[in-house]
């Protein structure tokens, strides 16, 4: 059975990052992860936003937060780049 987030994890070079947190990105119109450790930034264009081991960057247009809790962050808007540092 396909499992994506394995299948991501095989591909990614720093594995031990992915144990820490999970992405889901929805047709570039909704973001949702778990396990981060806070925001960095905020605005229409970039939300940034720390994970264990590093940083997630998140660029587009129109974006705004739909939730925000401590493990949870659920980002909307027009998705164009998600980056991990």
């Amino acid at each position: 059975m396909f499992n994506f987030f394995e299948e991501i994890k095989s591909k990614t070079k720093n594995q031990n990052m992915l144990d820490t947190f999970q992405i889901i990105n929805m047709s570039n119109k909704i973001l949702y992860a778990e396990g981060h450790k806070g925001l960095v930034s905020l605005s229409k264009e970039l939300i940034s936003f720390k994970v264990k081991g590093g940083r997630i960057v998140v660029e587009g247009e129109e974006m705004f937060l739909l939730e925000l809790t401590e493990n949870t962050i659920k980002i909307s808007g027009k998705i164009k780049k998600v980056e991990s540092f």
